[in-house]
């Protein structure tokens, strides 16, 4: 097993929105897996939230579990809606904005 391992995911099959919940005014995280090849947090935006513009430091896919909001990508703002996924690259400028309370996964490799 990798050294410094965190790993929360289940042994059986379990929800994994209801694993964190909302803040008004706030984004809350959580790791649920890490090692040296993946990690993957879990996210959850409170309505009206946002990151600003910043630099992917590793290769990613986020993946909307539920909510709707933007993510501004290749130079423009993009609408995202539960179920949405997408990669970005290494390098590559984004922010978020949400529209309404939602929940992301971000898998970083």
């Amino acid at each position: 097993m990798a050294k410094n391992m965190k790993n929360n995911l289940p042994a059986f099959p379990e929800n994994i929105s209801d694993k964190i919940g909302y803040e008004e005014g706030s984004i809350v995280s959580k790791i649920i897996f890490n090692s040296d090849k993946l990690q993957i947090t879990l996210f959850a935006v409170a309505k009206g939230e946002s990151f600003e513009k910043h630099i992917a430091t590793k290769e990613a896919i986020v993946h909307i579990m539920e909510g709707e909001g933007e993510f501004y990508l290749e130079n423009e703002w993009k609408t995202f809606k539960s179920g949405d996924y997408f990669y970005m690259p290494e390098g590559m400028v984004h922010a978020l904005r949400a529209k309404t309370d939602f929940k992301f996964l971000l898998y970083l490799f």
